[in-house]
Parts: C-alpha cells; structure tokens; sequence
C-alpha cells in the first residue's frame, strides 16, 4: 500500500531510534498533556496519562481477535466515531488495513524488541492513505480508560485506534458530533450513502421497505459497513433515551440484516412465511431497543432452536438487539452506508472502474451551484462515459478536506458543496457553454461528502462541482464508479486551438460549431419483410467526422437522445448527414434511410424533423420512405456557443 506519513514520522525510523535509546516512545506531535484533549472546553476531570501495562497487567493490544464488543464510548460524544469502529471490527480484510502489521505492534514486553510503546494507524484522507504514528499513553481517570475502551480490560487496540483518529483531528475534543459516514469511508476509502427514512416515507411504503432491506442484505454480503440514527431538533434532545430504549442523536452501528422463513401463517410484516429482521449495536454497550423482537421478548420462542442459535440471540444487555426491518424503519430516521468499491483487477469479488480527481474553487472558477445562472458554468467540468451497451449504475461521489483538525483555531467548517450532472455529445471534448438538460444531481449540504447513485444511459456526461453560493474557495475530490471504463478526465480547454500550420487548406482553424442530438426515429421497416426485428442505430457526419449512436434492440420506434458536437471548417458548403441503420449479426448491416441537411449558423437550438430518403439502386435517384428522423441542432460562427 502507497501511504503518506502524518506530520513526516516515520514508524520504522521512530521505533529503530527507541530501540538505540532504550526508551519507549513519547510523541511530540500528540503529546500526553491538556491540549490533546481539548481546545475549547476543560473537562470535568483530570486526567492521568498512562500506558496499557500500567493499567492492567496483562494488557494486550487484542485478546480474540477484533470484534464489535471491543468499541465502547467514553466520556467524548463520539458515538458516531464509535460506531463506524464497530462496524470496521466485523471485517477483518477492513481493520488489519487500517491496523497494519497487527501481529507485531505488542504491548507486552515479552518482546522487547517488538515493543518500544508505538503504535501506527492508517486512515484514507482526501484520496490518499495516511500513516499515524502514536505513543501508547492513553488519558485515564482512577485507573480507568477515560474514552474508548474495549469490554475486556485487558484489550487496547480500540483506544489506541481513537487516540490515532483524535490526533488526526487535533484533539479528543475535536471529536465530537460527526457524521458515522466520514470515519467509515476513512477506514476503507469507499462512498458512502444516506438515507433519509422520514423524507423516504420508508414506513408508510411497503415495496420501498421490501427494496431497502433487499439492498442492505447485499450491500452487508459485499462487506458495506452501515450505521443507524434518530434526528434531533434541538440540544436538549441530544443523547435522550425514549420510552423504546433508544437514543436520539445517537449512531447505532448495524451489523446484521436477515430474512427469515417462519412456518406458515405466523405474521410478519412483509407477508405470512418471511421474517425481515436488522442487528444493532449501541456504542455505550447498554441500554438497548425494549420493543417487539429485543433481547428476552416472547417473539424469539416462535422461532425454532436452530434458527436463534443461527441468529445467535442472547438475552443480556450487551448493547447489541434485534428489532424488525419495519419497527427499524418507524423508529430510525437516518441509514448511512459506506460502500467498499473494490477497483482490484486481481480479485474474484465485483469491481468497479474508477475516476478520481482533485480540483479547485478559486476566483472565476468558484461559480457557485446552477442558481448562479451567469457564473454557473465557470465552475471546474468533468466529462465520464458510460460505455457500457445499456442503462447502467453509477456512484458520484464529491468531497471536500476534512476540517475537523481546523477547530482549535476557530475557522469555518465544511463548506456547502453539491453538484449538477449534463449529458452532452458524444464526442465533447471541450467545455460546456450553455446549460444541457439535467441527466442527474444531488442535494447541496455541508457534509464532507456528497453521494449520488444514478442510472444512466449510455453516453458521455459531464459533472459540475460547485459550491452553493459563488466565490467561495475550496478543494474538492470528485470520484465516479462505474462497471464499465469511463475515461473520466477534466474539461479546461473552451474550444479547438489554431494549429501550427493554419495557413494550410487542411489545418484550417475551424469556423463553426455544431451540435447535432439524434432523438427519435419513426416508422421504421425491415427490408424484405415487415415482421422482422429491426435493431437501428444512427451515424451523424459533417466534414468526414463521424458519431455512431448506439444501437436499440427490435424497436421500429426507438429514442435515441444521442449526438455529436462537430468543428466545421468550411459550414457555408458542409452538409449534415443522418444515416440510419439496422444492425445485422451474420450479414452486413442494412441501410434503412438518411438525411442532409445545410448548416445555418444562425445562434439557435431547433428541433427539427424529417422524412428518411433511400438512393435507388440503378439510376441513383432518390425516394422518401415511411420513416422520419428528429434531431435538435444548433449552429454558430461563435465555438462557444454550446
């Protein structure tokens, strides 16, 4: 793995240079002193810095391995944090990324070779990997871990991961309200998602239940980490517990979704023979769901042995409870989910093509979201294809840095950022200059990250990062999957640049711009027989440059909404030509009919249709046919027009 080390330490070099010492290691850059606990606000305690030996004898930096149990809160708000921990626990490829080399960072000092009191951690930050080096003296109160901690007090991986994490953000303080989200995709470099259970109506739609629960169970088999949580509306409302046990403002890790068959005729919220059942934890490792299907409730002994073991229920409060997918969906208001999207070629698991880029708003380019009509398109664009034969997913994800670190010195948070997706020509390589219909978006928020699955036809696209309002500065990451190539790359260039040798007839510096949409096609026919399949394609050419579309399946009516953008050098004697064909599997393709058209450079976009001509074979004279093309063209001397 490619890393960068944090604040430039460098594990093998610090631990080399204890070992010569012959101390353990003291880090300066977090150092066992006030400020790395707060920044801001003293707590009501005094802390004790201690190492894991000297809090317990037989420490060790896991006992059985890593497990949800191991990640209980302290006395920091950072539930969320505690629960993406959790989450990370369950996926052992997961946390022995992040906790590198595990096997030989020792706490005993059986192996003093081995141990010298340092401890490294690696978090994805902003597209890349980041080593963090730290001592292990954790802040205790009597004797006692002041923050994370694992059930078993002999176990220290769990905190030594959150002092890591805190001295990435600054501080212990700086740690607290965030979003489950950020720490998931920190630990994995995945996306992640929210869904919004209350906007959804998720528990007044019984089929929209029925696709979510569907999706978690793969999301959860491909190793996704999920989270839980209830909005709430004010301060008070933080961390209060209702009369159903659970607790506002609190992330609840979910680490189980299952479909269950029960014998027929008992009831179940989707239908008579399937249990729909969620598993989730709370970091406080209490305090649990007391409603239908919790821990001892009378529903478990109507199911079998077998299955509670399968489920592994057990009757004691642990912090982990069962509850169904539909009692989940009234009583949650909030599901994030952080998808692994492996890009690996050596692997037998699905794999996505990745686009990744960083950009900037600054200056011109800080234009704001599509509001901003007059500054909208000077934002940074980023074209992607989708070049798969059909409609497919893709993730779009934007990001900005983490800010969390910027606290102690009192700067602005997350800025608020979003994005707007066109489908433009086929073959644009250059810069949009007019708005295109919208192909896709996502909400403007102020979280680190933005997410936005889409389904979308083949074609090429471009993305407009933005923040809301214009002139405001920032970086951004944006990153696009999708299961074919999409040679995502960034649009900088407005239009075609004069060539060396443009006094020569063949490097003439282009003269008009046009942009040519192919809708629809009508009426079409087979030749030689009516009741044959018809699988038509198009091809548009001006000036021997041409953009095939893709081809539609046994439709004599297909939509196309397909097209190519086009640099005429010589448009007061060019023409437009629109052929349309029918793809063949064994013989050549046949040709069904064409146009052309003059181009008018008169600043318009127009829909136009026409009928489709067919030369004859002997004396090349040409006959319309029952078949028509529409296409949107649009025409200019100006190569910024479109």
């Amino acid at each position: 793995m490619v890393y960068k080390n944090f604040k430039n330490q460098d594990f093998k070099s610090l631990r080399a240079e204890c070992v010569t010492n012959g101390r353990l290691f003291e880090d300066p850059e977090f150092p066992a002193t006030n400020s790395s606990l707060y920044f801001s606000k003293q707590p009501p305690f005094t802390a004790e810095w201690k190492r894991p030996k000297e809090i317990s004898p037989d420490a060790s930096m896991f006992t059985e391995g890593a497990s949800s149990a191991d990640v209980t809160q302290g006395r920091v708000g950072n539930c969320w944090f505690v629960a993406a921990a959790a989450s990370l626990a369950l996926e052992k490829d997961l946390w022995t990324k992040v906790i590198p080399n595990y096997k030989s960072q020792l706490i005993s000092p059986e192996k003093p070779e081995d141990y010298q009191g340092i401890f490294r951690f690696r978090f994805w930050r902003f597209g890349e990997w980041i080593e963090v080096v730290v001592d292990d003296r954790l802040p205790t109160v009597n004797g006692e871990l002041i923050y994370l901690k694992s059930k078993d007090k002999n176990e220290f991986w769990s905190a030594l991961l959150e002092k890591a994490y805190a001295k990435l953000a600054g501080s212990y303080e700086a740690l607290e309200a965030g979003n489950p989200a950020d720490a998931l995709v920190d630990f994995t470099g995945g996306v992640s998602e929210t869904i919004d259970l209350v906007k959804g109506n998720y528990i007044n739609d019984l089929e929209k239940r029925k696709l979510l629960h569907q999706k978690l169970v793969k999301l959860m088999e491909r190793n996704a980490l999920s989270s839980a949580s209830i909005k709430v509306t004010s301060r008070d409302e933080m961390e209060k517990q209702l009369d159903t046990g659970l607790i506002k403002g609190h992330a609840y890790g979910i680490s189980a979704v299952k479909k269950i068959p029960l014998s027929e005729g008992f009831f179940s919220s989707f239908n008579a023979e399937k249990l729909f059942l969620v598993k989730l934890r709370n970091p406080w490792g209490e305090k649990e769901w007391n409603g239908p299907w919790s821990d001892g409730s009378a529903e478990w002994g109507k199911l079998s042995k077998k299955e509670r073991e399968k489920l592994g229920i057990k009757n004691e409060n642990d912090g982990e409870f069962w509850m169904s997918f539909e009692d989940f969906c009234r009583h949650f208001t909030t599901v994030t989910i952080c998808m692994l999207v492996n890009t690996s070629v050596f692997t037998i698991h699905k794999t996505y093509n990745e686009g990744a880029l960083k950009g900037v708003w600054e200056g011109r380019s800080a234009g704001g979201c599509v509001n901003n009509k007059d500054t909208f398109l000077h934002n940074p664009q980023f074209k992607f294809d989708m070049t798969g034969s059909k409609k497919d997913i893709a993730f779009v994800s934007l990001m900005q840095p983490d800010t969390r670190a910027q606290k102690a010195a009192g700067q602005q948070g997350n800025l608020t950022i979003g994005f707007f997706i066109m489908r433009v020509e086929a073959n644009r390589s250059y810069r949009v200059h007019q708005q295109y219909d919208k192909a896709g978006d996502s909400s403007f928020v102020n979280s680190r990250e933005v997410f936005v699955r889409l389904e979308l036809d083949p074609g090429r696209y471009i993305i407009v990062p933005s923040t809301f309002d214009s002139n405001i500065s920032g970086e951004f990451l944006l990153r696009v999957y999708t299961d074919h190539s999409n040679h995502m790359r960034e649009l900088k260039e407005e239009q075609p640049t004069a060539g060396c040798f443009s006094w020569a007839p063949c490097c003439k510096h282009p003269q008009a711009q046009v942009s040519i949409i192919v809708t629809s096609v009508n009426n079409l026919k087979k030749k030689g027989s009516v009741s044959m399949t018809v699988d038509p394609y198009c091809i548009i050419e001006i000036e021997g440059t041409k953009v095939r579309t893709p081809h539609k399946t046994d439709n004599v009516n297909p939509t196309f909404d397909y097209g190519g953008l086009f640099y005429v050098k010589k448009p007061e004697s060019s023409m437009i030509k629109i052929q349309v064909w029918d793809q063949n599997t064994l013989v050549p393709d046949t040709f069904l009919g064409e146009i052309t058209h003059p181009i008018d450079c008169n600043n318009r976009i127009l829909l136009q249709t026409h009928s489709l001509v067919e030369k004859k074979s002997r004396d090349g004279q040409t006959m319309q046919t029952d078949g028509t093309i529409s296409f949107k063209v649009a025409a200019s001397s100006n190569l910024e027009f479109m």
